[in-house]
């Protein structure tokens, strides 16, 4: 089995992976001076959080049962309820991730791992004026990170909420295998490789019946995340289960079409069955095994299967009673919840996954190169190699930033577009910022990082994340962040994201509107910049 290799990667793994590396981290509001006790009642039972001129927090709420011991794969269950006041002042515990594996994303672990199983929590943040009855929209945040970590507590909305006058929540769902593991031993259990999706359908559940007592309004809620948040929106639109728990959807960076990822319940079972033979479970006794296993082993154990970052990686199975049709068939064809979507992409997506790699001992070079082309994308290789030489471009890694970010991102956000267009109304962007803030140290690379992969993520909630600090911000981008946050925040108002830049809806991709501190208006050229007509060819 391959294992990460540095421990530069594993530093960075760490940063994204969660607050478990800062315990007891609490949001702002918290901490302010003029914080005060306030107290909601839920379903579950009173809460207690903080409210201050800032806003209002509350966090660590459960929203289901520790899936643990006998729980462990299966669909989640209630919170058992409570009826002392529950401190909702610190964060959860993040769900349990392998750094190790999360570093090199496939492969066997064998590092580190953060978090615990019992993660099932939800985070609820208010404007200041909120109160039981308000009727503000409400926007469920889902966090990123392949599937394979990340936490909810990463994120701070207070901002984005005091801004805009919306509640938002935001969500930790099982990852990696306790997440997403499909075997013969589980076949006909309710949401069978898909669990983390059913957890998240659980969050919008419980917030469609206790988010009145925050103040937001349970028939206007905009779901959104980034990247694996994304593609879980974007899962969540293809799920008829999830009909009516959320009334619009914000794709940042992740459309659920791309046919490499997607992961058939034969497969999917047959990689769970070899996995679990790795860990020493097989025969009829596997699933009982199985869950026997401490956590952490599970966790760190190799996926055996593809998913959204190629082979040995994990999403949701589709064909079984979560997913029953692949995302791409459901949209094409209309039968997927039809919601007004904004959907969009950075302009550099591919550069952070380069960043990436040359903090690895196996830098790229043209022969790796080619190798991680072939290993990605099979029976497909040989034309993107063809099509994308290393010659091409200055350097191997440059070469896999492009094929990353217009096979995996731009031309799949434009193909999800076409289809979902079709049927409901869709605002497409790319957002280009040529300097967009980064927190880490930079390697060289031809152009910086530009608009890398998660970079928006600042500008949206104007709060400091793992990988950037709006105080680094200028002028301009300033004011590129309050528009985003205006757009996003119209859009959960009524469904049309309204601001300084107009908004055509998608007919195609000379409606791409591009968001940028220096030129804003259309991308009408993002198709042919990106290479979308090699791309939407044969095989796609």
């Amino acid at each position: 089995m391959r294992r990460a290799k540095g421990t530069a990667v594993l530093a960075v793994a760490a940063v994204l992976g969660g607050c478990d590396l800062d315990p007891g981290r609490v949001d702002d509001i918290v901490h302010a001076d003029d914080a005060r006790p306030r107290r909601v009642e839920t379903a579950g039972g009173p809460v207690v959080g903080a409210a201050a001129a800032g806003g209002q927090a509350f966090l660590g709420i459960p929203y289901a049962a520790p899936p643990v011991g006998p729980l462990r794969w299966r669909a989640p269950q209630p919170a058992a309820p409570w009826t002392e006041p529950r401190d909702a002042t610190r964060l959860g515990s993040s769900c349990l991730q392998n750094l190790a594996l999360s570093a090199q994303v496939g492969g066997r672990g064998g590092g580190p791992t953060l978090g615990q199983e019992d993660c099932l929590t939800l985070n609820v943040y208010a404007p200041p004026d909120a109160a039981a009855g308000s009727g503000r929209p409400v926007m469920v945040w889902i966090h990123g990170g392949a599937f394979v970590l990340g936490t909810s507590g990463q994120y701070d909305p207070s901002a984005l909420a005091r801004r805009e006058g919306v509640v938002v929540v935001t969500l930790n769902y099982r990852l990696g295998a306790l997440g997403f593991l499909a075997h013969p031993s589980l076949r006909g259990e309710p949401g069978e490789g898909a669990f983390a999706l059913l957890d998240q359908r659980a969050a919008l559940a419980w917030v469609k019946r206790n988010i009145g007592g925050f103040g937001g309004d349970p028939r206007r809620v905009t779901l959104f995340g980034q990247s694996a948040g994304a593609w879980s929106a974007c899962y969540q639109m293809a799920s008829p289960g999830s009909a009516g728990l959320f009334s619009r959807a914000i794709l940042q960076s992740g459309a659920c079409v791309i046919p490499e990822t997607s992961v058939t319940p034969g497969v999917a079972e047959a990689g769970g069955a070899r996995m679990a033979d790795d860990l020493g479970c097989s025969g009829p006794d596997a699933l009982a095994c199985l869950r026997a296993l401490p956590a952490g082993d599970v966790v760190e154990a190799a996926p055996e299967r593809p998913g959204v970052t190629g082979p040995n990686s994990w999403a949701p199975v589709a064909g079984l009673d979560v997913l029953p049709l692949q995302p791409r068939a459901a949209f094409a064809s209309g039968r997927f919840n039809r919601v007004p979507v904004i959907d969009g992409t950075d302009r550099d997506e591919g550069r952070l996954f380069a960043y990436l790699r040359g903090l690895r001992a196996d830098l790229l070079s043209d022969a790796s190169y080619e190798a991680e082309i072939r290993r990605l994308f099979g029976a497909r290789a040989a034309a993107i190699l063809a099509d994308y030489p290393a010659s091409r471009f200055d350097s191997p890694k440059a070469a896999y930033a492009a094929v990353l970010t217009d096979g995996y991102f731009s031309c799949a956000a434009l193909d999800l577009d076409r289809a979902v267009g079709a049927w409901a109304p869709v605002y497409a962007y790319e957002f280009d910022d040529p300097q967009a803030a980064f927190s880490l140290p930079t390697l060289p690379f031809s152009g910086g990082l530009g608009s890398y992969h998660t970079s928006e993520i600042a500008y949206v909630f104007d709060r400091p994340w793992a990988l950037a600090d709006p105080s680094a911000f200028d002028d301009a981008q300033a004011r590129l962040s309050a528009e985003m946050q205006d757009l996003w925040g119209s859009f959960a108002w009524d469904g049309r994201p309204k601001g300084a830049t107009a908004w055509p809806r998608y007919r195609s991709s000379a409606d791409v509107v591009r968001l940028s501190p220096h030129d804003p208006g259309p991308a009408a050229d993002v198709a042919a910049r990106h290479r979308c007509e090699f791309w939407d060819g044969p095989g796609r």
